[in-house]
């Protein structure tokens, strides 16, 4: 009996290991890769977007759907583009968790196909190296008004409205 309980406490580590493992390899490969935002971040991030009720939100690379959550906490109808199949299970579980259901669509889909033009406001975290491809797609298919609240690396050839805790405030 003891030997049997040991080996499957041994087998669900191993398999918790091998999924972890799958996970992070799955993530080299993105060009977003999934970096949990903190809560301090969080809380300028939402700020800045100075979402009201209503509001249209587009989260590119929405991850785990905190950004999504707290957006719709808000009143927003949000919209996250993720193509991480590990990251949209968690969101749609924390989404379902928190009731919001109706609010949030996670699309399992290329942020590059998001329809900006409906949003509001649209959050953007990404490599340094890639800021001039995100600033060049959303400045060409956002409407002019929207609020773009990008984390960490701001755009390289526009100028930041407001900036707070290497979170950056830009608008079409």
């Amino acid at each position: 009996m003891i030997l049997a309980l040991a080996f499957i406490l041994i087998f669900a580590l191993l398999l918790f290991i091998a999924l972890l493992f799958s996970f992070m390899v799955f993530d080299l490969f993105l060009e977003l890769p999934y970096v949990a935002t903190q809560r301090k971040k969080i809380e300028t991030i939402i700020k800045f977007a100075n979402i009201k009720k209503g509001e249209t939100v587009v989260d590119l690379g929405s991850g785990d759907g905190r950004l999504l959550i707290e957006s719709a906490k808000r009143g927003a109808v949000a919209t996250g583009y993720e193509i991480n199949p590990f990251m949209i299970a968690i969101s749609m579980i924390h989404r379902k968790l928190e009731g919001f259901e109706n609010q949030i669509e996670i699309r399992k889909e290329s942020l590059w196909k998001a329809d900006l033009a409906v949003a509001d406001v649209v959050f953007v975290y990404a490599k340094r190296i890639s800021m001039k491809k995100f600033e060049d797609f959303i400045y060409k298919n956002s409407k002019k008004g929207t609020r773009i609240v990008v984390n960490t690396n701001p755009f390289p050839n526009k100028k930041a409205e407001n900036e707070e805790n290497r979170i950056f405030l830009f608008k079409v």
